[in-house]
């Protein structure tokens, strides 16, 4: 086995959340992709981050447009993520597909998440084949509800 496989092999070891990162650009357009690479980064300031592939057009919207938002997916929306996930979508003017909504600084979230973070760009750092794109969060929504996993390569739940 090569070691790109076992690498792969082994972070699917990671249950994560599932979550959506959307931008929307200064000319109006908006873009999203369902990631799995998102954490918390600090409490003072708040701030998060997310890790894009550098082939992806979100990074340089993201900078285009000084903010984005993810949205943190509960269990039943795994359509969401799977229309998110899709390679080869272009930006659109607004939600195909799946209901959005909006937070007060127009940034894009998928309707009925379970929760979302605005957030403006702080930073964008370089690292190997991907862009950590770093948010100063400054919009906050939470919900209840159960969250959709991912482990192992398909959609999983919590259980007791």
């Amino acid at each position: 086995m090569s070691l790109e496989q076992g690498f792969k092999d082994a972070l699917a070891c990671w249950a994560s959340g599932v979550c959506v990162v959307t931008t929307k650009s200064a000319d109006g357009l908006m873009y999203g992709l369902t990631v799995s690479s998102f954490s918390s980064l600090s409490l003072d300031p708040p701030l998060i981050l997310v890790c894009i592939d550098n082939r992806n057009r979100f990074p340089g919207m993201v900078e285009d447009s000084g903010g984005f938002a993810v949205s943190i997916l509960h269990l039943g929306q795994e359509s969401a993520s799977n229309y998110f996930a899709r390679p080869g979508r272009e930006p659109t003017t607004g939600f195909v597909e799946i209901e959005g909504d909006y937070t007060q600084m127009g940034q894009p979230v998928v309707h009925g998440a379970m929760a979302w973070l605005a957030c403006e760009l702080h930073s964008a750092v370089p690292a190997g084949d991907h862009t950590i794109v770093i948010g100063r969060v400054v919009e906050t929504y939470a919900g209840e509800g159960q969250p959709l996993l991912y482990y192992k390569r398909a959609y999983r739940t919590v259980t007791d």
